[in-house]
């Protein structure tokens, strides 16, 4: 069947267009709207209303792309961290917490994760697990994450924070660390209990 002409899709329609292709694939729906076609308007070849394949394709990923601060990835992080953290009334709630520049690093944990650690670590064994096989462009990254044991029986160990970064020196490392026990005496509002081992596998 040759698709001769079709208005372009837009403003409200297009909004709607894309609420629509949330739950459902592009070629679902251009099948769906080439079956609805009477005789006449498949003879016409007007296609307004019925938009094409490639149409809704694109459509569907203007919907689901997420816009950027900056084209520096990095820069972007660090802007987006900054607009979570002026949002919200306190930092430990925001997953996103440290980006660093030099050397590039990004931390994430958040409240839930820290409380999860606060009790596991009364009582339990906390490790720092690491990780040289994570690839970022041209460049090796490295991945930390503290571990805890699962609350619940039979689940494997639990990630409560996690470090990806380009370098894999103790002061990057450690800057980690101190950061994600800082987070935990601002919720708590005292140091973290010095019977807490922290281990490096």
């Amino acid at each position: 069947m040759d698709e001769l002409c079709g208005r372009p899709v837009q403003g409200e329609e297009r909004q709607i267009m894309s609420k629509v292709l949330d739950s459902k694939l592009p070629r679902q729906i251009y099948l769906q709207n080439i079956s609805s076609l009477s005789s006449d308007e498949v003879s016409s070849g007007c296609r307004n209303g019925y938009p094409s394949k490639d149409v809704l394709k694109k459509n569907r990923q203007e919907a689901r792309s997420v816009p950027t601060p900056s084209h520096n990835e990095w820069e972007a992080l660090a802007e987006i961290r900054e607009q979570q953290q002026q949002a919200c009334d306190k930092v430990v709630k925001v997953t996103l917490q440290l980006v660093t520049m030099h050397p590039k690093g990004v931390a994430l944990f958040n409240e839930n994760l820290i409380r999860i650690f606060h009790e596991r670590a009364k009582q339990d064994l906390v490790y720092v697990d690491a990780t040289g096989s994570v690839v970022l462009g041209d460049k090796r990254c490295y991945a930390y994450e503290i571990v805890v044991r699962h609350p619940k029986v039979g689940k494997p160990p639990l990630a409560v924070a996690s470090y990806f970064t380009t370098s894999h020196k103790i002061p990057s490392i450690s800057y980690f660390i101190n950061s994600f026990c800082h987070a935990e005496s601002l919720l708590y509002r005292q140091r973290q209990q010095s019977s807490t081992e922290v281990g490096n596998v």
